[in-house]
């Protein structure tokens, strides 16, 4: 006695919209680089301490980012460059995943011991900010 399964009828079955973090739970690869974020297990394992600061709306407010980013040790010329890249919308505030790029900036100067970029690398721009990061080098 066998039971049939029934199959899905719709794309947009059990309210799941496409793409949404692609069908793949280990993420998007490199060759997808408008979904591809090189940052993306850093922000899953930042997001606690992101809500920890107590970001307002989504926020972290100016005088609570740039704390964080004086404890890190760091002189006052590097951090003002890591905020310029960080700050991808250029509103003062950082996002999550804004805060995610600060923190790896930081990480690479201290840890590693990189210079800053004078630009983000494409892999460390987050999906969300691509299209505006596109739109200000194409001058908009």
């Amino acid at each position: 006695n066998t039971q049939s399964v029934p199959l899905p009828t719709r794309s947009d079955k059990f309210g799941k919209r496409p793409d949404e973090n692609g069908a793949n739970p280990f993420g998007f690869s490199e060759e997808n680089e408008d979904n591809y974020w090189a940052l993306q297990d850093s922000a899953d394992r930042l997001y606690d301490s992101f809500q920890a600061l107590g970001p307002e709306g989504g926020f972290l407010p100016p005088a609570v980012a740039k704390d964080v980013l004086l404890q890190t040790g760091l002189g006052k010329d590097q951090l003002r460059q890591i905020w310029n890249l960080s700050d991808i919308d250029r509103d003062g505030f950082l996002d999550h995943h804004e805060y995610v790029v600060a923190m790896f900036l930081c990480d690479a100067v201290i840890q590693k011991k990189k210079p800053i970029p004078s630009e983000l690398p494409n892999s460390v721009i987050p999906p969300s900010k691509k299209a505006l990061m596109n739109a200000r080098k194409e001058g908009f």
